[in-house]
């Protein structure tokens, strides 16, 4: 067996055990909470950030107003949106942003590794216990990376399914102008 085989299976096994650890009330509270905003907003620094932009664009095509914090076209947070924030440790420039949209009405949900200071402020905290419970022979935040996606995606379905969207209205929304 090829060395790279080897190490996408090892991968594989890591994902499917950080699976393992999720909070099904967690998911679901998340996906209530994407359906019943008006405006949902992305957030992560990174490589957290471009899995937290990868969803918001999921969604998007879905017909969920989607918006990634930090891009010249989204508005301003207000009452009853909701901020999504993808970050391991819950602290820094996330938090800031956190407390911005806490100070206008906006709900927050995190995707992170661990209970701490924003999982506490959240309607859903969705604990993907990279590096904390699962150990990972990958490189630094890959392992959580990798389940912000992959468990991010299941949360698309799962609000795409709640609102009885087609997946043809799905490639209608996806770009054309590549």
């Amino acid at each position: 067996m090829s060395p790279v085989s080897a190490y996408a299976r090892s991968n594989v096994e890591e994902l499917a055990a950080v699976v393992a650890e999720l909070d099904d009330a967690a998911l679901d509270a998340l996906v209530d909470a994407i359906v019943a905003a008006p405006r949902v907003y992305f957030t992560g620094i990174g490589r957290s950030g471009l899995s937290a932009r990868a969803i918001a664009m999921r969604l998007m095509h879905i017909g969920i107003h989607a918006f990634v914090v930090g891009e010249v076209a989204t508005p301003g947070i207000g009452a009853g949106d909701l901020l999504v924030a993808f970050t391991s440790s819950g602290r820094g420039s996330v938090q800031a942003q956190a407390d911005v949209a806490s100070s206008v009405g906006a709900w927050i949900a995190t995707f992170t590794t661990k209970e701490n200071e924003l999982t506490a402020r959240s309607v859903a905290s969705v604990i993907l216990p990279a590096r904390t419970v699962v150990a990972t022979q990958q490189h630094a935040g890959s392992l959580f990376e990798q389940a912000c996606l992959v468990v991010g995606d299941a949360i698309c379905r799962a609000v795409q399914e709640r609102l009885g969207v087609p997946t043809e209205e799905l490639d209608r929304r996806h770009a054309n102008l590549q």
